[in-house]
């Protein structure tokens, strides 16, 4: 099983960073976080962030179903002070002989009601036994726009320096992407959500979710996106100040991928 998981990983390994755990809310949701504010929006767009009112951490799971092995852990934390914003990300994919890290210092700013920026600096690791470990540095940087109530327009690009790892005899890059996505809230109860995304090498995707608030405990949720073609969906639990979500993903290739996160606001 360690060998055909480690055949996986390396056929894999290339697009691997590009597919940043966004937890389970902006996965179910199909993946969108450019335009939509959440915790989690430090690995989709850090200007998410900012509508974060109070100290803020969730943790993260996902079991991937076409390895018993393999597994990603991830973490979350957003401190607001004023119209300033900090936050923390770590994440970890892999298994024993094989891991990926990432690290993540966030800063984001609000600008009155409309805009809101951010930038985000990452340390990337990877490790695989006997083979050694290699580390790299990439910036990203994000936009949020508030045109009014109903619209939020969002853009976020990743690595746009291209910055590589520090070792050649590790093949895998950084990947470079631009994304951009609109919110539409429908009504106070339901957020419809869409990102263009383009991996540098890779063919455009384009996703689709809704978020609906059946009560202010629970919403449920879904969402698509076309490149790979994948479904998803999953539900969240908002109690005082504990917060629950859970979500997962189809792939017709690697099946189905469960995750949950749990999370609190200070």
């Amino acid at each position: 099983m360690k060998i055909l998981s480690f055949l996986l990983i390396l056929l894999s390994t290339s697009t691997l960073f590009a597919q940043n755990n966004l937890g389970p809310r902006l996965t179910a949701m199909g993946n969108n976080g450019s335009a939509v504010s959440d915790v989690w929006s430090l690995q989709a767009n850090p200007a998410g962030i900012t509508e974060i009112i109070q100290p803020t951490v969730s943790l993260n799971y996902i079991k991937h179903l076409f390895s018993d092995e393999i597994s990603t852990q991830a973490l979350v934390a957003v401190v607001p002070f004023k119209n300033n914003f900090v936050g923390l990300s770590f994440q970890r994919y892999g298994f024993s002989a094989y891991s990926e890290n990432k690290i993540g210092f966030a800063y984001a700013k609000k600008f009155g009601d409309k805009l809101s920026t951010s930038i985000n600096l990452n340390y990337h690791q990877i490790k695989i036994t006997n083979y050694g470990t290699t580390t790299g540095f990439s910036i990203d940087a994000g936009v949020l726009y508030y045109f009014d109530k109903q619209f939020t327009f969002g853009a976020f690009v990743s690595n746009p320096s291209k910055q590589k790892f520090n070792n050649n005899e590790v093949a895998t890059q950084i990947p470079t992407s631009f994304n951009l996505g609109i919110g539409y809230f429908a009504s106070d109860k339901v957020l419809i959500a869409t990102t263009v995304s383009k991996t540098l090498n890779k063919p455009i995707d384009v996703s689709l979710g809704i978020d609906y608030s059946i009560v202010d405990l629970l919403s449920l949720r879904g969402g698509l996106s076309a490149k790979p073609f994948k479904q998803y969906a999953g539900f969240g639990l908002n109690y005082r100040k504990f917060l629950l979500d859970m979500a997962t993903t189809y792939d017709a290739n690697l099946g189905y991928a469960p995750q949950i996160a749990v999370g609190y606001a200070f």
